[in-house]
């Protein structure tokens, strides 16, 4: 029962990194439910995500232009909304592609990857650019 358990677990992980693969493939405008860790910092955002990659501290991460959404960073630290955030994606418990997809280039993008990541997985492609994956 336990490597079912472990199998099943393993499954899900990878469907969803395939999902948001294939929206910053796609360019696709998701909606996300997550969670946190700060008082506020729970709730439903719509996003645009651009790059994935893992984190100084290890954690798989994902950079996305924030359209709207409950975002604590708004409240506390002066970061506007529409503005970029960066999403640990154990954190996100709901990732649904809307209908619609974006495609201009958010102002301070940087198409050579994220300098709060240690490594770049995946960047979206704009124009000429090349695929760092």
């Amino acid at each position: 029962m336990r490597l079912l358990n472990s199998l099943s677990g393993l499954i899900t992980e990878i469907a969803a990194l395939d999902q948001v693969q294939d929206s910053i493939r796609n360019k696709k405008v998701i909606v996300i439910y997550y969670d946190g860790n700060d008082n506020g910092g729970k709730g439903y955002r719509t996003i645009e995500p651009v790059c994935l990659g893992y984190s100084k501290k290890g954690n798989l991460v994902l950079r996305a232009w924030e359209q709207e959404g409950k975002s604590h960073s708004r409240d506390t630290k002066g970061n506007p909304i529409p503005g970029w955030r960066l999403f640990r994606l154990d954190k996100i418990f709901t990732y649904k592609p809307t209908m619609d997809n974006f495609v201009d280039i958010k102002p301070n993008y940087n198409p050579n990857g994220d300098r709060s990541m240690t490594r770049v997985l995946l960047n979206a492609i704009f124009g000429n650019e090349e695929n760092l994956a």
